[in-house]
């Protein structure tokens, strides 16, 4: 969990973002996709025999609420570049498979030999006997960036229709961007090690296009950039 002034890398795939987390707030809450209006239905019974082709399976879209008076598209939209959201979620009934899609429209923790679909949905879901509905798993953690929409699906592998519920687990944190150059060449030396750089992955390995300059202000710096290409960066 990100803490006041932890030391983060956020990493992209074109490299990474330095920041500082200035201020945390942490909230959590349940979230039923089919009474929100994610869902138009339950999701339909399998007719797979080998747990992987023709599982019941909705395509991953954006976690929208039909309750919230504003009847927001996206509840994670984030409106501040100085802000992120780290999340964990749980996931009931234990055999409900959710599959997550950061940038929406990019499929994140799937193999590249297959594509998402109702005829082969096995490869990258997290399911409730990982993750439980109110004990979310490390593994179910996503990170969101200003611009950046998550999209979730669900996969059901029993032979009756289900009803998923989510609960997540939320930490807003307000960062600013750590621009001294000894700091962060230090940060990227010890990335993931000891007390001095934690990692948090944006989007997976999936390529996809981001403003970076628009939201943090600097470009992204690549691993194993030298101590004088940092300092350029960060210029």
């Amino acid at each position: 969990m990100i803490r006041d002034n932890d030391l983060v890398l956020l990493s992209f795939p074109d490299g990474f973002i330095p920041i500082r987390a200035l201020k945390t707030e942490f909230f959590n809450f349940l979230y039923d996709p089919l009474a929100e209006g994610m869902l138009a239905d339950e999701v339909e019974a399998s007719t797979s025999t080998d747990y992987a082709r023709n599982i019941g399976f909705v395509t991953p879209s954006l976690p929208k609420s039909g309750i919230i008076a504003a009847q927001p598209t996206n509840v994670f939209r984030i409106d501040k570049p100085s802000e992120i959201l780290q999340i964990f979620f749980g996931i009931a009934p234990s055999y409900v498979r959710v599959f997550i899609a950061i940038p929406s429209e990019r499929s994140q923790k799937n193999l590249p030999v297959t594509l998402w679909s109702k005829a082969y949905a096995t490869a990258g879901y997290i399911d409730g006997f990982t993750s439980p509905l109110l004990y979310p798993a490390p593994e179910s953690e996503i990170v969101l960036v200003y611009g950046i929409d998550p999209g979730f699906g669900f996969g059901n592998i029993l032979y009756e229709k289900v009803r998923p519920l989510l609960w997540f687990y939320v930490n807003r944190v307000k960062l600013g961007v750590v621009r001294d150059p000894e700091l962060v060449s230090e940060m990227l030396e010890k990335r993931g090690r000891g007390e001095k750089a934690m990692v948090k992955t944006i989007g997976g390995f999936t390529e996809f296009s981001y403003k970076y300059v628009d939201t943090f202000g600097i470009n992204p710096i690549p691993a194993g950039a030298t101590r004088s290409e940092v300092a350029s960066i960060l210029r």
